[in-house]
């Protein structure tokens, strides 16, 4: 059954927590949260209250969206998390909160950042490869920050690691503007993936 994305009711949002790189970067993850709590999508995300993190959360509550917040126990006992969530989900472990932020999801979306969010990212498009995740995913390219990752990708295709269809797995976004059309945009995806998802 191929993936719809015409009706975007609740997104996955992976997005980083420091609060030392450069304000642009914020300034689209506090316009990402606006947006899309604008358009009535709920948002599901780490939980966290500092850097794109809370940006995103912040720029959605402030237009009356709804955050769902998801946060290993050790994380909230650290105080990580955002105060004006409107739920926080504690769960045992990252491996957890993973599959919760991404399961029932009508996008993942991706903001720049650092190891975890690249991990986090790059679970969903292997997941997609494998026939499992069939909603769109969008990279938000704040900077061009994903251009070097999109070339890999790239770069794995023209090397016969992956095949010339997964080109579609991902959309890349110049900003938070342009994030609704690319989800929407998304190639359909469905669980046919499998049949070469290794290539022989």
């Amino acid at each position: 059954m191929s993936s719809g994305h015409s009706s975007v009711e609740r997104v996955c949002v992976y997005c980083a927590s420091s609060e030392l790189c450069d304000d642009e970067f914020k300034r689209q993850a506090y316009r990402l949260g606006e947006l899309l709590a604008s358009r009535g999508v709920r948002i599901v995300y780490g939980g966290g209250a500092r850097g794109l993190m809370g940006q995103l959360a912040s720029g959605a509550l402030a237009r009356g969206g709804h955050v769902t917040g998801v946060m290993p126990r050790f994380m909230q006992e650290l105080e990580w998390a955002h105060a004006g969530l409107s739920e926080l989900q504690i769960v045992e472990d990252m491996r957890e909160r993973k599959h919760r932020m991404l399961t029932g999801s009508d996008a993942a979306i991706a903001l720049p950042g650092g190891c975890g969010t690249l991990e986090e990212l790059l679970e969903a498009i292997t997941l997609k490869r494998l026939g499992i995740y069939l909603k769109p995913i969008v990279m938000v390219n704040t900077r061009g920050f994903f251009d070097p990752l999109v070339e890999l990708l790239e770069h794995a295709v023209r090397e016969r690691f992956m095949d010339e269809r997964h080109r579609q797995m991902w959309r890349v976004a110049e900003c938070a503007g342009d994030v609704i059309g690319a989800i929407e945009s998304s190639a359909p995806w469905s669980v046919e993936a499998r049949h070469y998802a290794t290539l022989t």
